[in-house]
């Protein structure tokens, strides 16, 4: 994982601050989301889940205990995700903290995301512009596990020596999906 990160750095080096990826790339970053969760730690849910299971107390309890479990196995790890920005602290108008959640929108609209699909991105070392809150970003890093509390939301893992990249899509795609309409 190492060398992809410098290769992808030296990459970026040569292009703008905002890096353009591919449909296999983004699922390869989905997956890095999945591996947050420890195996297992859904199991409990069935493959016919119905409302009235859903909405049950006893069910309820068991995924708010099942959102609580970190996977250990990362630990030092580096690692790619794809996020959305949502600041907890700030040096002059740059971002040096902020919670990284893989959907738009979270953290403000309650309930916020479960604390293993929540990080840190701690880029005290190098502060980042701001993103609006529904502008995808990419974060490279080394990951800690370990929950941290805030305001909006709980942590349960924390991403070091970062690189934050704005995430567009290629033109390319959105006009042959238009076409196709």
């Amino acid at each position: 994982m190492a060398k992809i990160i410098a290769i992808f750095l030296m990459a970026l080096s040569l292009n703008s601050l905002a890096i353009v990826v591919t449909d296999d790339y983004l699922m390869d970053l989905q997956d890095n989301w999945l591996s947050l969760e420890p195996a297992g730690a859904y199991d409990f849910i069935p493959d016919d889940l119905s409302y009235d299971t859903y909405i049950s107390e006893d069910f309820q309890n068991k995924l708010d205990e099942a959102s609580k479990k970190l996977n250990i196995s990362l630990e030092g790890q580096d690692i790619a995700l794809a996020g959305f920005m949502v600041p907890v602290e700030y040096q002059g108008s740059d971002v040096s903290k902020f919670l990284l959640v893989p959907e738009s929108g979270q953290c403000i609209h309650v309930p916020p995301p479960p604390l293993n699909q929540t990080l840190l991105v701690d880029a005290s070392s190098d502060p980042t512009e701001f993103r609006d809150l529904y502008v995808p970003i990419i974060v490279y890093g080394r990951i800690s596990v370990g929950s941290q509390s805030f305001d909006i939301a709980d942590s349960g893992y924390t991403i070091s020596d970062v690189v934050i990249e704005t995430l567009h899509f290629d033109d390319d795609d959105y006009n042959i999906e238009e076409s196709d309409d």
